[in-house]
C-alpha cells in the first residue's frame, strides 16, 4: 500500500484517467472518482493494479453536497487532489438557465472547494497536501460560448487563489488551464486535429502535457496560488466563439 494518496475526479475518462494512470505509475495510490463511468473507471482500477500499481473507485456525485461531503468524512488523509471533473455543456447569456447554472456552479465550483477544503483538515504540516485544478485557457480568452461552464470556472480560478492564500502553509493550491486537448463537443477526429492547429504554435496542449505539469507542481513545494496556461499560445488569440467552431462543428 502506498503512503502517498491521490485523488482524481472524473478519473474514469478522458484527461482525468490519463492523470490517474501517470500518478500510479509514479507510485501513488490513486482513488479514481466516477459518477456516471464506473466501468471505465473500475478498468482502469484493474489494469493499474495489474501492472504493480495501488488503486481504488470512488462513486459519488460532485453536485450532492451531501455526498461530497460523506466520502470526504469517509476516506480521511488525501495528499493530493486532482480536481479535473466537469460540466462542459452549451449554452450562451440569451439561452442561460437556473437550471444549468446551478448545476455548473454544484460540479465545477462547489464541489472542488468542499473537497479541498475537507482535505485541509488533515494536514497539519507544511506543503503536506497539494491541490490541483483544471481550468481552462478560456478564462484567459474570454468568448460567450459555453457560459454557465465558464462562469463556473472563472470562480474556481478565484478559488484556486484565495484558497492557496487561506490553506498555506499546509497545502498548496495551483491551477492548470489546458487548451483544447481532446476531442470534445461531437468534434471528429478530423475537426479536432484542425482544431489543435489553431493557435500561436500551429499545435495545443496534449494529456502528456497536462500531465508533466501535474507531476511539476506535485514535485514543487514552494509553488501555490499560480495557474499555468498550457494552451499552445491559445489564450492570445483572441475569438468570438469557442475554438472548436471555427473548424465546423455545428453550435447546438
Amino acid at each position: 500500500m502506498s503512503d502517498k494518496i491521490a485523488l482524481v475526479t472524473g478519473g474514469g475518462k478522458r484527461l482525468g484517467a490519463k492523470i490517474a494512470k501517470a500518478l500510479a505509475e509514479d507510485g501513488w495510490h490513486t482513488i479514481i472518482h466516477y459518477n456516471y463511468s464506473g466501468t471505465d473507471a473500475r478498468a482502469l482500477e484493474a489494469a493499474i493494479i495489474a501492472d504493480g500499481g495501488y488503486a481504488s473507485t470512488a462513486q459519488f456525485d460532485l453536485g450532492d453536497v451531501a455526498g461530497v461531503k460523506a466520502f470526504m468524512k469517509s476516506i480521511g488523509r488525501v495528499d493530493a487532489l486532482i480536481n479535473s471533473a466537469s460540466i462542459f455543456e452549451m449554452d450562451r447569456p440569451e439561452d442561460v438557465t437556473h437550471e444549468m447554472l446551478d448545476k455548473a456552479m454544484r460540479v465545477n465550483l462547489m464541489a472542488p472547494v468542499l473537497l479541498a477544503s475537507a482535505m485541509a483538515e488533515h494536514h497539519t504540516r507544511r506543503a503536506s497536501g497539494c491541490v490541483i485544478n483544471i481550468l481552462d485557457q478560456k478564462l484567459f480568452n474570454l468568448n460567450p460560448d459555453f457560459f454557465s461552464y465558464t462562469l463556473s470556472k472563472h470562480a474556481l480560478l478565484g478559488a484556486t487563489t484565495t484558497m492557496a492564500m487561506a490553506l498555506a502553509p499546509r497545502v498548496r493550491v495551483n491551477g492548470i488551464a489546458p487548451g483544447i486537448t481532446l476531442p470534445s463537443g461531437g468534434q471528429s477526429q478530423e475537426e479536432f486535429a484542425r482544431a489543435h492547429r489553431l493557435n500561436p504554435m500551429d499545435g495545443g496542449s496534449t494529456p502528456e502535457d497536462i500531465i508533466r505539469a501535474v507531476r511539476f507542481i506535485l514535485a514543487t513545494s514552494s509553488m501555490t496560488g499560480e495557474t499555468m496556461i498550457i494552451d499552445g499560445g491559445q489564450h492570445l488569440d483572441a475569438r468570438n466563439g469557442d475554438v472548436m467552431y471555427a473548424t465546423g462543428v455545428p453550435e447546438e
